[in-house]
């Protein structure tokens, strides 16, 4: 007999939705979900102006969870984003578009109402005269809901996968939280990405976007395949497949990650003053040649000053790039997440340091 995944389909109404997350019932950060205030304002802005207007928008996807004592919560699988518009309007964080007025969709006898509540928030739009019809409107506004019954989390891990795979809003490393959710790889990498030596030098990197966890899921596949690999989506996506469950060989990981760390932070590198050491490109070059000398038993204070005067020379106004200084600025001016020039530019690194290396390591 063939199988197919339980699913149902129901409504609910925005007011009926808020009460429900004045309540508490609804889990917006399952496991598999990304992170929060993805959206911009003007596409929160925009859901809106379609809700206000009674255009559809897609299904909601819920995953309803009984407790013992029959009260029922909701993770969010997918829609997320779009909850969360819903919600700051309500809360007064968004407005509507400034061009509400600006569709075809409306008549001239609307249009001067729909100009006036124009990039206006809620509580404004309550107290314009002749709006009772579009605030009706929106807590009555029917939301399509798919409840999915399973409690396999990789299966709805792969269906939040499925719904976001042929468009556009995920990121690669999105899609990789997605489908690997539950597993031992990327419970390690979110618990390296918050070493507190890696949390504050995250700022170029867009959080909400998981950027910080590809990075640092790059800077452990250097130690798991001990050497650079590139950072080609294909690549990524074949090492998170090959060391999804291997427990052994992530916790032997885990151990040299946090001692090559460990070694970065012996370097004493000010951090603080010279933001452009945290620029991934650097960051993955210094991560890679403390790696490259905690495997070699070179010991942090026989590289310290050289690493120092090396970047202070390299970030110099006044610096000509020649030696040693111009090999890494090549490597990392262009393709700098290659293999080959992540490989340049640790190598050139290590030789300003006086260790003989080969070309490639």
């Amino acid at each position: 007999m063939a199988k197919f995944f339980e699913r149902n389909s129901t409504k609910l109404t925005v007011s009926e939705f808020y009460d429900n997350y004045i309540l508490k019932k609804y889990n917006f950060d399952a496991s598999y979900q990304r992170k929060s205030d993805v959206w911009a304002e003007d596409k929160k802005s925009f859901l809106i102006d379609s809700i206000l207007k009674n255009y559809p928008i897609p299904a909601i996807f819920m995953r309803p969870i009984v407790d013992n004592n029959g009260k029922t919560k909701y993770d969010i699988v997918d829609g997320k984003q779009r909850l969360q518009a819903i919600i700051s309007f309500i809360e007064e964080d968004i407005p509507l578009t400034t061009y509400f007025a600006e569709d075809r969709f409306l008549d001239e006898q609307s249009r001067n109402l729909a100009e006036n509540i124009a990039g206006k928030k809620f509580e404004d739009i309550k107290k314009e005269k002749g709006s009772g019809d579009y605030v009706k409107q929106f807590w009555t506004y029917t939301l399509q809901i798919e409840y999915l019954y399973e409690d396999d989390l990789d299966l709805v891990s792969s269906v939040f996968d499925r719904l976001n795979r042929n468009g556009e809003p995920l990121n690669p490393q999105e899609l990789r939280n997605a489908k690997y959710s539950t597993t031992p790889l990327l419970k390690l990498i979110k618990e390296l990405s918050n070493i507190s030596f890696l949390k504050d030098k995250r700022e170029r990197l867009k959080i909400e976007r998981m950027e910080d966890e590809e990075f640092v899921s790059e800077l452990l596949f250097l130690v798991l395949n001990r050497k650079a690999l590139d950072s080609k989506p294909a690549v990524l996506e074949a090492q998170y497949e090959k060391y999804k469950d291997d427990m052994e060989i992530l916790g032997k990981g885990a151990k040299e990650f946090n001692r090559v760390i460990e070694f970065m932070e012996s370097l004493e590198l000010d951090y603080e003053n010279n933001k452009r050491l945290c620029w991934t490109t650097h960051l993955y070059t210094l991560f890679s040649f403390c790696w490259y000398c905690v495997n070699n038993d070179i010991e942090a204070e026989k590289v310290k000053n050289s690493v120092l005067n090396f970047y202070n020379e390299y970030f110099s106004r006044n610096t000509k790039y020649t030696g040693y200084l111009k090999e890494y600025k090549d490597a990392a001016s262009s393709r700098t997440r290659s293999a080959s020039q992540k490989n340049n530019r640790m190598n050139a690194l290590l030789k300003y340091c006086s260790f003989n290396v080969a070309e490639e390591i």
